[in-house]
């Protein structure tokens, strides 16, 4: 476990549109009509090659016999868990391959068993180790094809004796049964389809979009940050596949992209985003710039020349990764830091303008046993690095890190623990050996992970702000309150600035500075959307200036993996590949990100305005002649600005437009997403206009939007004129005001296909074109049909009757009538009538499932057939919580149904080492938890709140369907500590606080290798007001420490269920239960 608050990445390393292609993109199979593919591996127990040397899987068990398999009547090769088997190779001959090949494109037969993801890593020009981008899988149940396309190939048996290898993204605790059946390799001279502009943010003035394709012509439309169409158009390709599209009229702002082409008789479609934006202001590139953003150097393969160039593009002016210990130091004593990306990287990024700073942080294998560095000996060859490290990079950066997020066991393994007091003895052996060897050295720390006050407390008591040049700190708060909590609801605006003032008083006459060196909102499954991220983007950073921050660093730029689900792949203002984007393309956040720091650099932050409203926001910057407000709410509402002059609103893109107030004054809807006024404003206050403009809820995609613009003078007679005209997306009509009434105008607005929040804008403003109101408001774009499948387990007269339940849920305004459901689970597979479905409503059908597994993660699929078909797939569990009297099934049998997850190469040796039974049953007042845990090794010397570091048990809950968004989840452990039993709860429901549960008893004893846990948890403990009616979600684990150090002492743990040992917590990897009578 880690402390929930606490993001979590790999020490030293690391959707709305397409985004970018790491030299690779995902494409469809070619057909018939298309060239033959040069080499074929058909798998099976008698696999046959064709152009091909031979395959394997690997790496754990790397013989074809034991991977051969059949799936749904066709032979394949099956990955695995046990042994862990994630890899098909295949070397293709040389004989195959055409001189000076550069790009393949290899199509994949394969049985989609369950939701992960799918790629391919290939012998490249730069990498033995090039990665294609991401194919997800969605646990269909059926066979399917897909072809990837990988470019600067160098075919030359570097990936471990093969060309390429497919790579199934699981752990070996959540590997599906993917199958493969046949992989074939055709090589070709020009993409299928692709927009090839290495990066995806261009300069007003100079946009083209270039395209390479084998189709004879590439239609193409561009839309709005909405996916509302703008203009269309079509391009031929020259003989060689190329074609362009020039854009230069484009002003700034942030577009969509979607393009299609015919290849072998096959439409294909791609989509994109890009974006335009000026030149950055003068100031942006400085070393005392306030934007910055994070990266990892290295991990970006072929298209991270393109993306340091977009960063240096967008203005920010400071970035920062990791110089790895372990990366520079390959002998004890020797230095090479030409071998470590930062050596490269961050000379390419400060020739660009924005200032590179340098983590020293981690480990090396030679001193202390290869974790975090605490004995002298280990300190004082940390300080030795960190000072050639510091003489290494003079004239390339004087900022250096002092670790990262020491007080996190997520990147602290040492020996010495997380305290302070173990900070403090790093950063005096790393100071000024700093010093040394740059005597300009910027000794930053203590970069912590979140703004825990005690451990800060310690660290300022013992001095610790003494050795230091700038203090920093790493905070996130994305999740705190739930789903996309905004900045204004997290440590921004009360522990951050009562930080940034106890640093001052603290500090005498040093004025140290303050950072934020990470800050982010990323957009995962669970996470903000992407529109949302944008907004809390600019909030962030403009709210952190306010408390006092001399530079801020969003993490990250780039997104870092391909799991929509997974929080740390989701971070990036830039997105990863995907099928026909060969470029780095923006989300909305990089273009906003870009807006705000045209905006305000060279400006002087001011005071917050008062409004008259706590939930909206004003923040003057003034500078150069003029002022910009940054201006939102955290609610929606209207504010009047009084102006005697033109002013000019600008969006959170760049799109800017002079604006002339009506009789001097001019009304804004605030919202979430910001805006910027610049001008001389005489006052600006909430008021309550009589314009308003409404839209339904939601609205079906592809459907038009009905704006309603009304006009309310039945209390001020005279606030409005008689004629007005409202704008909408570029359509017009006219608004007759009257006194004593109100009167409105609806205006169609096109359709859009983009599913999520559609942002719409009317201006409202008088024939000769001055602005009488700029208004607001948000639609959310839906699919007509949604379906949902859950378990379902009901009591029988001999034992439990299981099944399945579809709901559906029809988003028309019209009834809908399905014409079948086909429902798989497990083995199991049948069809049933489907209901009719109101408009606007909601109806469910239930399917009986026989031969279930108890306790197991089982995929399911629904395919809903009709007019609107749907889709949907994924894992569940049947796992009855029985009456705590009188149970009728077997406890849950760890050694065979759990899964055994190390940590820093520990092992478990058999059930003796860790194993054991668990049972979860109930009465009315409590969850009671028995678990039997075989445990050779016993440890118990923790507080409560750190018991999860040594010998223990975890579980959580989740008061939904897991895979279902939006819910609680409670989190609760338990150990014999050498104080005695304990139960804690570290994440609490709603209204109580982490800490010793309420209500709990515990009975735990341990004899003869073995701990017996009863826990009887009150159900109000986990949120619940008696026992849950409703599929919950459930997983539990066992921590096993058998060395008995300081700090995270476990070697790993035993877990049913997964989702609740790592960071973060993933409640879509809970098995999901249900309390039967």
């Amino acid at each position: 476990m880690n402390p929930p608050s606490f993001r979590r990445r790999t020490a030293g390393t690391i959707a709305m549109f397409s985004s970018v292609g790491l030299l690779a993109a995902a494409l469809v199979p070619l057909t018939a009509s298309a060239v033959d593919p040069s080499a074929v591996a058909v798998l099976g127990a008698t696999p046959s090659y064709t152009g091909v040397v031979k395959a394997w899987p690997g790496d754990a068990d790397k013989d074809p016999a034991h991977a051969a398999t059949e799936k749904a009547g066709r032979q394949c090769w099956q990955m695995s868990g046990d042994p862990y088997v994630r890899y098909l190779y295949v070397d293709v001959a040389d004989s195959a391959i055409p001189a000076g090949a550069d790009r393949a494109l290899v199509t994949v037969d394969y049985y989609d068993a369950g939701a992960t993801n799918l790629d391919i890593q290939y012998d490249g020009d730069s990498s033995a180790w090039t990665t294609s981008s991401n194919q997800p899988l969605t646990g269909t149940g059926a066979w399917t094809s897909h072809t990837f396309e990988l470019s600067k190939i160098n075919f030359a048996n570097r990936s471990n004796g093969a060309d390429f290898r497919l790579n199934v993204k699981a752990s070996a605790t959540a590997m599906p049964d993917v199958c493969f059946a046949r992989v074939a390799v055709t090589f070709t001279d020009v993409p299928q389809l692709a927009v090839t502009n290495p990066d995806l943010v261009f300069f007003q003035g100079d946009t083209t979009l270039r395209f390479a394709t084998l189709a004879d012509s590439v239609n193409y439309t561009i839309g709005d940050e909405n996916g509302v169409p703008l203009r269309t158009g079509r391009v031929t390709p020259d003989a060689a596949g190329q074609a362009s599209a020039g854009l230069n009229d484009l002003g700034p702002g942030f577009y969509t992209l979607t393009f299609s082409g015919a290849v072998g008789g096959t439409t294909l479609t791609r989509s994109s985003s890009f974006g335009v934006v000026t030149p950055p202001p003068a100031g942006a590139h400085s070393p005392d710039a306030y934007f910055g953003v994070g990266t990892h150097f290295g991990h970006y393969g072929g298209y991270e020349d393109a993306l340091l160039r977009t960063m240096a593009d967008i203005g920010w002016g400071q970035t920062r990764s990791d110089i790895s210990w372990s990366g520079v130091e390959p002998a004890p004593g020797t230095y090479d830091f030409a071998r470590y990306p930062f050596d490269a990287r961050a000379r390419q990024i400060k020739a660009l303008g924005v200032e590179p700073m340098g983590n020293i942080a981690y480990r090396n294998q030679f001193y202390d046993g290869g974790r975090t560095p605490s004995t002298p000996e280990g300190l004082a060859a940390f300080g030795r690095y960190a000072k050639a490290a510091a003489e290494r990079y003079v004239g390339v950066t004087n900022d250096f890190g002092i670790y990262n997020e020491f007080n996190s066991t997520g990147f602290n393994n040492g020996a010495c623990g997380i305290t302070a007091a173990c900070y403090l003895d790093m950063l005096k052996a790393t100071a000024e050996p700093i010093r040394e060897g740059n005597p300009n050295a910027n000794v930053i720390g203590p970069v912590t992970a979140g703004i825990s006050q005690a451990w800060l407390d310690d660290f300022f008591a013992l001095g610790g702000l003494n050795h230091l040049d700038t203090f920093a700190t790493n905070f996130y708060g994305y999740a705190s309150l739930g789903q996309n909590t905004p900045p204004e609801k997290t440590v921004l605006t009360k522990e951050f600035p009562d930080l940034v003032r106890k640093v001052d008083s603290l500090d005498g006459d040093r004025n140290l500075p303050v950072w934020v060196t990470e800050n982010g909102w990323p957009t995962h499954t669970a996470g903000s959307t992407e529109p949302q991220q944008a907004d809390n983007l600019i909030r962030a950073q403009v709210l952190a200036k306010a408390a006092g921050a001399d530079k801020y660093i969003w993490y990250d730029a780039m997104d870092d993996g391909d799991d929509p689900g997974e929080r740390e792949h989701r971070f990036g203002l830039f997105r990863r590949p995907n099928a026909g984007v060969l470029g780095v393309a923006p989300k909305p956040g990089a273009i906003s990100n870009a807006a705000l720091i045209r905006m305000v650099t060279g400006k002087q932050q001011q005071a917050r305005e008062d409004l008259g409203s706590a939930t909206a926001y004003s923040y003057p910057y003034a500078g150069g002649g003029e002022t910009t407000r940054v201006l939102w709410s955290t609610g929606t509402e209207q504010v009047q600005l009084t102006a005697d002059q033109p002013l000019r609103l600008t969006d959170q893109f760049g799109a800017a437009r002079t604006i002339t107030p009506h009789d001097g004054k001019v009304t804004l809807t605030l919202d979430a997403s910001p805006v910027f006024v610049t001008g001389t404003v005489q006052q600006a206050v909430v008021v309550q206009s009589p314009l308003s403009v409404s839209v339904g809820t939601s609205t079906v995609a592809g459907d038009a939007v009905p704006v309603i613009v009304t006009a309310d003078r039945t209390v001020v007679s005279d606030a409005l004129p008689a004629k007005l005209v409202v704008t909408a997306a570029g359509r017009s009509a006219e608004l007759v005001t009257a006194p004593g009434k109100k009167t409105s105008v609806t205006v169609q607005l096109p359709a859009s296909a983009v599913l999520g929040e559609r942002s719409v804008a009317a201006a409202v403003g008088t024939r000769d074109r001055e602005l009488v109101a700029n208004l607001r408001a948000a639609t959310k774009i839906v699919e007509p049909l949604l379906a949902a499948a859950e378990p379902t387990i009901s009591t029988t007269a001999d034992g439990y009757a299981y099944g399945l339940k579809v709901t559906l849920t029809n988003n028309r305004d019209r009834a809908v009538t399905p014409t079948a459901i086909r429902y798989s689970v497990g083995a199991v597979s049948g069809s049933a009538a489907a209901p009719t479905v109101a408009a606007r409503g909601t109806a469910s059908v239930t399917v009986p499932v026989s031969a279930v597994s108890l306790y197991e993660s089982t995929a399911f699929r629904v395919a809903v057939d009709g007019p609107d078909p749907k889709t949907v797939g994924g894992t569940l569990s049947y796992s009855p919580i029985e009456p705590q009297a009188a149970p009728k099934l077997a406890p849950i049998d760890l050694d065979k149904q759990g899964r055994f997850v190390p940590l820093r190469g520990g092992t478990r040796t058999g059930p003796a080492d860790l194993g054991g039974k668990l049972r979860f049953s109930q009465t009315a007042d409590a969850l009671v938890v028995d678990a039997v845990i075989t445990d050779d090794v016993h440890h118990g010397a923790r507080s409560n709140d750190l018991l999860w570091q040594t010998d223990s048990i975890q579980f959580d809950t989740y008061d939904r369907f897991p895979s279902v968004l939006g819910g609680q989840r409670v989190e609760i452990g338990a150990a014999l500590l050498d104080s005695g039993p304990a139960v804690y709860t570290f994440t609490a429901p709603a209204g109580q606080q982490a800490g010793p549960t309420p209500g709990a008893a515990a009975d735990i004893t341990r004899a003869n290798g073995v701990t017996t846990y009863r826990l009887t948890i009150p159900w109000a403990a986990l949120g619940f007001d008696g026992p849950p009616t409703q599929v919950i979600g459930l997983s539990f684990l066992a921590n096993d420490d058998d060395a008995g150090i300081n700090g995270d002492a476990r070697k790993g743990w035993l877990e049913w269920g997964s989702g609740v040992g790592t960071a973060p917590k993933n409640p879509a990897l809970f098995r999901s239960a249900q309390v039967v009578k």
